[in-house]
């Protein structure tokens, strides 16, 4: 049975337009981002500094799903709009073509949002509608195009000179995927490289050719599912996103649809009558895996480098609504870029200035006003626990009340096992999980 380590080993192995391109860490969003654009069909943009893989990503992803013709723009289900191409898209010749794709990459957003037509119906398609193009022709009647939606890969850098964030139409829209990176992760890079010069080719590739094929397979075999997905343990689950903020109400709808990707990945191994195809514990454990952390930070409006400023930052004296803002109770801003580089987190200053001011937004920090300083007036935890045993009984008795014909082969599953996506051992899901700041502690 196909699982998600063998898509983790894709992509730390994978060949990409006939060169090897193997991608190191970033894990989670290597894999969601396959999960939810190519199955789950929800557009998705890779978020992080230049450098930090995520044109990779874009790459090896599009082409798990549709092989090098997809990136050739040769390939008649995936829609290739990069800035070369984008100017001859819109016309009624290609409209057919446009029709019959199901999957559309943009390498770069920023390159493309130039065309008002197409940054209308790039925002249109991220909320599922169609995009209606109506011109005229010189010495012809009027051409009215309707281009049904489909959803977007694409990618944008951090402090994008062009384009720093996201529109804000776009960002309820597609769900950003950060990657990373440190001092720590270029060691791991650079010795990667290294042995890609001196290993021979079957101790570099952790899938064999037949097994890429296998997992392409499976991939297009779930993304082409009809059936509705029923997960009996989604009113446990739910509890994973926090409701401080209206954007939980966003993400937590993304979080369902990461568990049904999972889910529709494992199809061959899933309890199906047809109509309906049922989640297990394991597909909400690895949801909670692979999206817990990231989704539960965006929903709360943390970005990736927020939470080690957050613990760096000090905390001011308060009396009542009185607060000493005073330059010991704060930390300026260049203290916050020496402390990120002695970390190995080395961010250029306007990028730094970009997160604290979406910290002080969400009220996390506050700034002192015309200065560059810093501080916090509460403890913030980003601690959570998840209730596993809960969750495994929940299904069961789930499927009981609202499916009890299939309730016994549904039990035949082994509800307490799981696939680690990391090692591809199997594992008991631990009763309760402790996350905090990013890092997984199972605690049985």
């Amino acid at each position: 049975m196909t699982n998600l380590h063998e898509l983790h080993k894709y992509f730390e192995s994978c060949w990409v337009l006939g060169k090897r391109d193997s991608i190191i860490e970033n894990s989670e969003t290597r894999i969601l981002s396959a999960l939810l654009w190519g199955i789950s069909g929800v557009s998705v943009c890779i978020r992080g500094e230049s450098g930090s893989a995520k044109t990779k990503i874009l790459n090896a992803t599009s082409t798990l799903f549709f092989g090098d013709a997809g990136l050739n723009g040769r390939s008649p289900d995936m829609l290739l709009l990069n800035s070369s191409s984008a100017k001859g898209q819109l016309t009624p010749d290609n409209a057919a073509y446009i029709g019959q794709t199901s999957r559309c990459v943009i390498p770069e957003l920023q390159n493309i949002l130039t065309s008002p037509h197409l940054e209308a119906m790039i925002k249109l398609w991220m909320e599922g509608r169609p995009y209606i193009y109506s011109r005229s022709e010189f010495g012809k009647r009027m051409i009215r195009l309707i281009l049904e939606p489909k959803p977007i890969l694409t990618n944008l850098a951090d402090g994008n000179e062009v384009l720093p964030e996201l529109p804000v139409e776009m960002q309820r829209r597609v769900v950003s995927l950060p990657t990373f990176s440190s001092k720590g992760l270029n060691e791991r890079v650079h010795h990667m490289k290294a042995k890609s010069r001196f290993l021979p080719d079957h101790e570099l590739n952790q899938l064999t050719r037949r097994e890429v094929t296998q997992l392409r397979e499976n991939c297009r075999n779930a993304m082409k599912i009809k059936a509705r997905v029923i997960n009996p343990g989604a009113d446990v689950v739910r509890r994973t996103i926090p409701t401080r903020y209206t954007m939980s109400n966003t993400f937590i709808g993304y979080y369902f649809d990461v568990v049904e990707a999972i889910t529709k990945f494992h199809y061959s191994n899933r309890v199906t009558d047809g109509k309906y195809i049922f989640s297990t514990p394991e597909d909400n454990y690895l949801a909670f895996v692979l999206a817990g952390d990231i989704f539960r930070d965006m929903s709360i409006g943390i970005q990736p480098l927020g939470k080690q400023i957050i613990e760096f930052v000090p905390k001011a004296e308060v009396w009542g609504d009185l607060v000493g803002e005073t330059e010991t109770d704060s930390v300026h801003i260049d203290e916050i870029i020496d402390f990120l580089s002695d970390e190995g987190l080395s961010r250029a200053k306007k990028l730094v200035k970009m997160v604290l001011e979406r910290l002080v937004d969400t009220n996390f920090l506050r700034k002192i006003p015309r200065k560059d300083r810093y501080y916090r007036t509460k403890d913030i935890s980003f601690e959570q626990r998840v209730d596993w045993k809960e969750l495994v009984t929940g299904c069961v008795q789930n499927m009981k009340e609202h499916y009890p014909q299939l309730v016994d082969e549904y039990s035949k599953k082994s509800l307490h096992r799981y696939t680690d996506p990391y090692t591809g051992k199997r594992k008991d899901i631990p009763m309760v999980v402790k996350v905090y700041g990013g890092k997984t502690n199972d605690e049985t």
